[in-house]
């Protein structure tokens, strides 16, 4: 479960792995750039060694920070390690230069003969212990060695600090050397930014407290944060992201991060926003009403390992026009520089691969940070080593390597000398024009230094008449000198640069007070506002100010039609308006109800504001729902937002009686929506005896359908209702339908008597294959249920085949003795091998491998899905329950044999097996990821996934183990050539798709998806066949597209779904969510042609309403077995799909349709005795078409006529003339 890791943490180390590292000689010529581009070293060993991070003075002078004392502190001793590589140290540190001294340093490298290559240095300081970030200003350099960060004076500017540095911040996290605070830089406004990383626990109380409250201390463990060094403000200014290294402000002053999630490059962090983290790891956000988090820039195309750091935007015009404003950053992973294609989407951005500008097939090359020069060349930070993991505490490093590389283009002017220092304040104005990023913000912190007022008119005047870019130099360098005031504001609050609005609000806002007046033009601002810009600063900059006056301006804002427009607008706003109440001491609830015609805010909004009036600790919180309830309409479907909100808060606040002021409103639904399980669930939460007893009628209860069957089951589960336990031992000994079944063996998970045990033991021949994986998995959840399962096997009474491997070793980690016993006499001792025994392995693999011929890859895939897919991705296809392997370092065969013999090894944090105990004594196992109040397990068993969501009030224990869910000895079952195969495969690029095949005439095929997946009609069977005729007899190509299982969370393979012409859907309530059901969801949206049969009525548990939405059916289960006659409609006889279609007969069950939409037209009906249905029909609808049929029974699919009828829908949606081929 570890085929990936974090930041540092990234490759093996095992020595078989690499080559011999190279030159900097040697490794230059190794790199490859794209035409025009060179690369030269400008410094390297022994100048250098292991540099992170750098920065070029106000000289053009390129300081450096080497990083010679990682991992470990110096004088310090770790007493323990914890899974996650966070260690505790037997100390904290003194300051420098009390607390020990370690190896990093940072140097000044200088040209002296002006040649483009550095050749001569000098230390500023040495000793440094940890030394994670530097950043030069203000007459000296701060230095982040946490828990520290540090001034060093240099006032006469001689290159050698004036005395001790001063200690301006305490508190940040140790825990882990490589997720440290890092990535110093000056922002645009003045303050000194840094990001954090995500394994080490920040705790730090700010110098001067904040003037509307907060916290005495602020505790963070991934995010930016900033320190204001005149005014000694500190400030969390965005919290999560994972594990950042490297922070840049593109043109406009918006902050873009590293990241070391795969698949992405990039963050944008925004001021007070909330961003995803390892929740399972690092714990929720720190704020438990945020109700939701921002994700990655969405990315296209990624590429390359899964670290993305140290990155630039370039801003300067010595590239080429396409890198302008683009996003170059260091891919460690993959040794290799990539620029990524950054495009402005409404308040944020969206990106995808914009090309490699500098890649090598030297391993050592490992590129940590990048660095716009004052030259527009982009300098590059190689920490050149062999290992780049942090996953080993032994200091085995490479500290003699180091090297700098500078990218040029053609021949890049050279670069005279100069000294900014000399230059007058009004010199230094004018750089605000130049071209290069470097020139202006080197040239804005050195008039922010000076403060010197004789500028500001200058400034000034630019702010008013200039409309692009210049203005909002203009006014950072104001606000950055003292130059700014709060009147300015009434000059240019119309200015037509969106992005100096937006700059105007945070720097007022950053104050944490504004005058009425401001505060008025604020609300116009808020409430008519058109650029999503200043829409979005405003949610994010009121949120300083006190809680009336945010109050009042979030009001406004939510009238701004612009707010349901952006995916960040609604949470942005419930944010500010979350926060105003929490920050509010007094009995004041300030919670606006959104009754706006935009009815999906209005229902982002009641759901939260009800969520966070009934979590109890709001003031009359509870009394304020009944005035939500009030404001919506009953009847319809405005409520469900509110239930919603209040059952989630009750799920991890469940109540003994429901509150007085709301039974007038509860009632009143109860006898209007006497069925609904949303309000069903409020009211059981509330120990409601009707509601309770309401659920336990549905369990039975035919017309509603198995979803909410299932659900009414899972909810009396949830609450432990003492009556259902005997029901769910009933009904699963009367009810056939394998979904009821086993959502009834879920049920009994719940409750603990042994009778439990003993009935589902009795009743298990009867079981389906299905039914009894789901009762052996249910047994093995409590010991004395698994004592009864073993000792029933061990009298010869239980099937040994029916209990494999994991689920053996599942029950020993029920650590009972006689559990344990009983499985080690059937099936042996399962201890892991030891360390020597898996270190031979590992030698003789890649010997074995060494020798064999180059493997297969296309059966190395087969082998990849059979073995791998049910927990990986590659290349788009698999789970994920594991790390996806298409960003890992899959090239490396050393690495990837580490990682399959050992899996335990080292297991990447997010992927950490938990074990579960409840407090009634229920003992599961899995991946444990945090959902608001609850949290969900998940597991893998006989390569099926099963998810358990537990509340979290019900959790007595949860602790990490140490051992991977990914099992030891997966390729002991597979001989030598199989192997080669296998990592053939691993370690393939991903295939480039055929160019279209032709038809006829040059046309291209159409391209069919068949999503298969309903296996009580054996859909696979009947799709194949129904693909070999579609493909021997039409220009047609086919991709089916096949579940495994109908409890599997995901679906391999609907990716292709986005490059199909039509997609024929038979499915029957698969359980498949997250990306997998967003996949389908998003062919849906694209308009094109769909196909329903049989099953698609109810093909995807989570979401059912595709039979409403998409086909226009109205499925309410069906009749008997019996012979069901199928006739076309008379008026419709003519109909196209009807061609060559004669009467036929079908043995399948008749659908009930009774209320298909108005504006679908009937084909055919089927009758059956005295009942008849539609069974085909065809919708046209937002120029899409659909046909849909509820037959499809295995002998339809040998009737000429339901095949002809398959294939005049398919000729019919996507408007094609199927026209045999010869």
């Amino acid at each position: 479960m570890r085929l990936l890791v974090s930041l540092c943490a990234l490759l093996s180390c095992t020595p078989f792995a690499f080559a011999d590292g190279l030159t900097p000689e040697e490794a230059a010529k190794r790199f490859k750039l794209p035409d025009g581009f060179s690369v030269r070293t400008v410094a390297a060993e022994p100048m250098i060694r292991q540099p992170v991070s750098m920065s070029f003075d106000a000289r053009g002078r390129l300081w450096v920070l080497q990083y010679l004392q990682y991992p470990n502190y110096a004088g310090l001793k770790p007493v323990k390690q914890d899974q996650y590589l966070r260690t505790v140290w037997d100390k904290v540190p003194e300051a420098p230069p009390k607390g020990p001294k370690g190896l990093d340093r940072i140097t000044i490298l200088s040209d002296p003969d002006e040649n483009g290559v550095f050749r001569k240095s000098k230390d500023f300081v040495t000793g440094l212990n940890i030394a994670s970030g530097f950043c030069i200003g203000n007459g000296g350099v701060y230095v982040v060695q946490p828990p520290y960060l540090l001034f060093y004076p240099d006032k006469n500017e001689d290159d050698v600090p004036d005395g001790d540095p001063e200690v301006l911040l305490s508190g940040f996290g140790m825990d882990d050397t490589h997720s440290l605070a890092n990535s110093l830089q000056w922002g645009p406004d003045g303050w000194l930014y840094g990001a954090a990383g995500s394994t080490s626990t920040c705790k730090i109380k700010p110098p001067v407290p904040s003037a509307t409250g907060g916290p005495d201390f602020i505790e963070f463990q991934q995010g930016i944060w900033r320190y204001h060094p005149k005014t000694k403000r500190f400030e969390l200014f965005s919290e999560g992201g994972g594990n950042t290294y490297g922070l840049d402000f593109d043109r406009n002053g918006q902050i873009i991060a590293g990241t070391n999630w795969g698949g992405f490059a990039c963050l944008h962090q925004m001021q007070g926003a909330y961003y995803v983290k390892g929740f399972s790891k690092h714990g929720p956000l720190h704020n438990p009403y945020t109700y939701g988090y921002f994700e990655h820039v969405p990315y296209k195309d990624f590429r390359g390992g899964h670290v993305t750091c140290g990155g630039v935007l370039y801003d300067a015009e010595l590239y080429p026009e396409q890198y302008r404003g683009q996003y170059i950053a260091a891919n460690l992973l993959s040794n290799a520089i990539h620029w990524h294609k950054l495009e402005p989407h409404k308040s944020s951005f969206t990106a995808g691969h914009g090309g490699e500008l500098m890649t090598t097939d030297d391993t050592h090359f490992r590129p940590v940070d990048c660095l716009l020069g004052p030259d527009g060349c982009i300098y590059v930070a190689d920490f050149y080593d062999r290992r780049a993991a942090h996953l080993d505490p032994v200091d085995n490093w490479d500290k003699a390597t180091g090297r700098i590389y500078r990218i040029d283009y053609k021949r890049p002017p050279k670069q005279e000398s100069f000294d900014l220092r000399k230059k007058s304040t009004s010199e230094l104005a004018e750089l605000l024009k130049h071209p290069n990023k470097w020139w202006r913000t080197e040239a804005r912190r050195l008039i922010a230094e000076r403060g010197d007022a004789s500028v500001h008119p200058k400034l000034r005047k630019w702010l008013l008449t200039e409309k692009g870019p210049l203005a909002l130099e203009a006014l950072w360098t104001l606000a950055s000198s003292d130059g700014w005031v709060e009147r300015d504001f009434d000059n240019v609050g119309e200015h037509p640069n969106e992005h100096v609005r937006a700059w105007m609000i945070r720097l007022m806002c950053d104050e944490e007070t504004v005058s009425n007046a401001t505060q008025v033009a604020l609300g116009g601002i808020a409430a008519s506002e058109k650029s999503s810009a200043v829409v979005a600063q405003t949610a994010c900059s009121i949120r300083r100010l006190a809680p009336p006056q945010e109050y009042d301006i979030v009001s406004a804002l939510m009238m701004n039609p612009l707010v349901g427009d952006a995916p960040q607008f609604p949470l942005l706003v419930w944010w500010a308006l979350e926060d105003c109440n929490r920050r509010d001491t007094t009995d004041t609830v300030r919670f606006p109800y959104a009754n706006d015609p935009i009815q999906k805010l209005a229902d982002f909004f009641n759901e939260r504001v009800a969520r966070r009036l009934m979590s109890g600790n709001i003031t009359r919180g509870r009394e304020r729902i009944g005035t939500l309830f009030g404001l919506t309409t009953s009847a319809n479907d405005d409520i469900a937002p509110v239930l919603r909100g209040i059952a989630t808060a009750l799920r991890a606040q469940p109540l003994d009686v429901i509150p007085p002021s709301l039974q007038p409103p509860l009632n009143q639904l109860r006898q209007q929506r006497k069925k609904d399980l949303l309000l069903l669930e409020v009211l059981a939460r509330m120990k409601d005896p009707s509601a309770r007893s309401t659920l336990r009628d549905l369990v039975t209860d035919e017309s509603i359908g198995d979803g909410n069957r299932l659900r009414a089951i899972a909810l009396l589960r949830d609450v432990r209702d003492p009556r259902a336990e005997e029901l769910f031992l009933e009904q699963l000994s009367v009810q056939k339908s394998d979904n009821l079944r086993t959502g009834l063996l879920d049920g009994l998970e719940a409750f603990e008597h042994a009778t439990i045990g003993e009935k589902v033991l009795a009743g298990y021949s009867g079981y389906t294959p299905a039914v009894k994986k789901r009762a052996v998995q249910l047994l093995l959840t409590r010991p004395a249920w698994a004592l009864m399962l073993l000792k029933e096997l061990d009298a010869g009474k239980f099937p040994k085949t029916d209990v494999t491997v994991d689920n053996a070793r599942t029950a020993t980690n029920l650590s009972d003795k006689e559990v344990t016993a009983l499985v080690e006499k059937h099936f042996g001792k399962l201890a892991p091998a030891t360390a020597g025994e898996k270190q031979a392995r590992i030698a003789w693999l890649s010997t074995a491998l060494g020798r064999a011929k180059p493997g297969d890859a296309i059966n190395g895939k087969v082998l990849f899905t059979k073995h791998c897919a049910a927990c990986h991705q590659l290349h788009g296809d698999g789970g994920k329950v594991g790390p996806d392997l298409t960003t890992a370092d899959r090239k490396n065969r050393g690495y990837m044999l580490t990682q399959i013999v050992d899996p335990s090894g080292y297991i990447r944090p997010e992927f950490v097996v938990h074990s579960v105990l409840t407090k009634d004594d229920r003992k599961l196992s899995g991946i444990v990821t945090e959902t608001g109040e609850s949290i969900v397990v998940t597991n893998v068993v006989n390569d099926q996934v099963t998810k358990t969501t537990l509340a979290k009030a019900d959790i007595a224990d949860l602790k990490p183990s140490p051992v991977s869910l990914m099992p030891e000895k997966l390729l002991d079952t597979l001989t030598e050539s199989q192997i080669a195969d296998l990592f053939a495969y691993l370690a393939s690029e991903k295939p480039t798709p055929p160019p279209p095949l032709p038809k006829g005439k040059g046309e291209n095929k159409l391209k069919i998806a068949l999503v298969s997946g309903s296996f009580e009609y054996k859909s696979d069977d009947s799709l194949r066949a129904f693909q070999k005729y579609l493909e021997a007899t039409y220009a047609v190509e086919c991709v089916l597209i096949s579940a495994k299982a109908e409890k599997d969370t995901s679906l391999s393979g609907l990716e292709q779904l986005e490059t199909c012409d039509v997609a024929v859907f038979f499915t029957r309530r698969l359980q498949i969510e997250g990306d997998s059901l967003e996949q389908v969801k998003k062919y849906v949206k694209s308009g094109k042609p769909i196909v329903g049969i049989r099953t698609a009525s109810h093909g995807f548990q989570k979401w059912l309403e595709m039979d409403k939405n998409v086909f226009g059916g109205d499925y309410k289960g069906h009749f008997g077995a019996g012979v069901a006659e199928i006739h076309a409609v008379e008026k419709v006889k003519d109909h196209t799909i009807l061609k060559d279609v004669k009467p036929f007969k079908t043995n399948g069950s008749l659908y009930k349709n009774p209320n298909v939409a108005d504006d679908v037209t009937v084909l055919l009906r089927g009758t059956m005795g005295k009942e008849s249905e539609p069974v085909a029909w065809v919708r046209e609808k937002d120029g899409r078409r659909v046909f849909y049929t509820s037959l499809g029974h295995p002998d339809d699919f040998k009737d000429a006529n339901f095949v002809r009828l398959l294939v005049n829908g398919l000729a019919w949606t996507t408007k094609t003339d199927f026209k045999p081929t010869k």
